[in-house]
């Protein structure tokens, strides 16, 4: 019985941690998300271009954190194979996608695949 509590135990650490961690992600993503632009205002293209998936994606982030700290406190069932994939699916529908926008225009790679789906060069706003 001990062994079934500490199993337990251990997947409700993890789904708690899981949801602090997406909830950090996803509000300093929010405050990012808040000081697009320039000082004159200026919002780059490509800021422009991703803004509503940025925000769509922070939104399902807190959603998930919210899930996963519900299930965490006040959960009955716990089988961890399944709650170990609903985080895995969860971590590559909001948290993978939000990490490759916000540093695409780093990589030649995605900088390459944005110009070719959009026809335009990427502008970040770095340069001179």
């Amino acid at each position: 019985m001990s062994v079934d509590r500490s199993r337990v135990l251990v997947t409700r650490v993890a789904l708690f941690l899981w949801a602090c961690l997406s909830c950090v992600l996803a509000l300093q993503w929010l405050v990012d998300l808040g000081m697009v632009g320039f000082p004159d205002g200026y919002i780059t293209p490509y800021a422009r271009a991703t803004s509503t998936l940025l925000h769509v994606l922070v939104w399902a982030c807190l959603a998930q954190s919210l899930y996963f700290a519900c299930r965490a406190l006040l959960g009955k069932r716990f089988e961890p194979a399944p709650l170990f994939l609903q985080i895995l699916i969860a971590s590559a529908l909001t948290v993978v996608p939000a990490f490759i926008v916000k540093h695409c225009p780093r990589s030649q790679v995605c900088s390459n695949i944005y110009e070719a789906l959009t026809n335009t060069m990427m502008d970040d706003g770095t340069g001179g």
